[in-house]
């Protein structure tokens, strides 16, 4: 095959699945409470949607992708975005709650299945001077997701109900599996199969590494899956797409400042990261109830997310030392695992303790977090 110069409209169809995906995994933060008394059930259990989808994509990471490596890349991808389009179609019309679960962890395993295909289909796609281009093209997918698609679908939720926004979410996908069957080209099966050495562990850095990125994940998503229910505890009127709109504005605005300072200042802008997130986190605990505060707060906790993946997949890419892509995959698999319990816990303190203990949560496993990278600076997370 003759690879383009940069196929851009092709890698636009990657970058349109890696929205949709992360639509597709947090869209019930988004319609948490309509969502919720419209299922009559808690809104921990809808919370908790986001925590079912995440075990999906821990269940199948590594055995799905090792299953699937001997397979034509173009079917793999079919198969994959039809499951994704499937399962939220259900979703839309689903009266059942456990049917509902079952649909996201489904969901959930196609994602698993998912980003490790399109991270290397994008690098297929061109010459190997402009693989990172296309893989950071792809991968903006997910920033656009964040700072304007969930904020979207939170304003359609108010607007059009759930459902409607979980049927507009299939009529994209849809577009999305005609778009690829017409547009991108197949590939061969992968010749190298994939394996996890359990020696990667040993590496001295790389268990601190994958205990902070877990420990990082938990607690953010504690508190932004029930952003809904904190508002209302605050006596802020529901608005959670305004809240998830700040929120993506500032994780955009973190990305660029840690794509500026991350490869020579990587643990100093990591730590000042953290210790905005911590802060926003902490005044949102003591004053949350005032409008200014806790929108200004929300922008801040935003731009400590933004550069956060990228720091944690460049420290871990760093500690693992010649084991980049199983030291990924990892980091994937242990970030989900961070998802799934925040968004479980979170439930939980709603459910017996109540919205308000939820930023307190997060704050005290910020601190955690803090401790452990400034634990690990000379392995881990070292200066410079």
């Amino acid at each position: 095959m003759s690879r383009e110069k940069f196929p851009f409209f092709s890698l636009l169809a990657f970058t349109t699945v890696a929205f949709s995906a992360i639509i597709t995994e947090l869209l019930p933060a988004g319609v948490l409470l309509v969502m919720a008394n419209d299922l009559q059930v808690r809104e921990s259990s809808i919370g908790r949607l986001v925590s079912y989808y995440a075990l999906g994509t821990v269940l199948t990471a590594f055995p799905a992708t090792a299953l699937t490596s001997g397979f034509s890349r173009k079917p793999l991808l079919m198969i994959v975005i039809s499951g994704f389009f499937l399962s939220n179609v259900i979703t839309a019309f689903s009266q059942n709650y456990w049917l509902t679960v079952i649909m996201r962890i489904l969901a959930g395993g196609f994602g698993g299945i998912l980003w490790p295909l399109m991270a290397g289909y994008a690098a297929r796609l061109v010459n190997e001077k402009n693989a990172g281009k296309a893989i950071s093209m792809v991968m903006a997918g997910s920033t656009i997701a964040l700072s304007f698609g969930l904020p979207t679908g939170a304003f359609l939720g108010q607007m059009i109900g759930w459902r409607g926004t979980f049927a507009a979410l299939s009529a994209l996908i849809f577009i999305l599996i005609v778009w690829i069957a017409w547009k991108i080209p197949g590939f061969k099966a992968d010749e190298k199969k994939m394996s996890i050495p359990v020696k990667i562990f040993k590496i001295p850095g790389v268990f601190l590494v994958m205990t902070t990125t877990f420990t990082a994940s938990l607690a953010i998503y504690v508190a932004y899956t029930y952003l809904s229910p904190i508002m209302v505890a605050n006596g802020i009127k529901d608005n959670a797409g305004l809240a998830l709109g700040l929120f993506g504005i500032g994780a955009v605005l973190g990305i660029l400042v840690t794509a500026r300072f991350i490869d020579t200042h990587m643990r100093s802008t990591l730590l000042s990261s953290l210790l905005l997130g911590l802060s926003a986190l902490f005044i949102i605990s003591l004053a949350g109830h005032v409008y200014f505060i806790f929108y200004t707060c929300i922008v801040f906790w935003g731009i400590s997310f933004g550069g956060l993946p990228s720091l944690l997949q460049t420290a871990t890419i760093n500690a693992t030392k010649g084991l980049p892509e199983i030291g990924s995959a990892i980091t994937v698999t242990v970030y989900n695992i961070g998802v799934f319990s925040g968004a479980f816990i979170g439930g939980l303190i709603l459910d017996y303790t109540g919205p308000g203990a939820i930023p307190w949560t997060s704050f005290l496993l910020m601190v955690i977090v803090i401790s452990l990278v400034v634990m690990g600076r000379k392995f881990a997370f070292p200066g410079r």
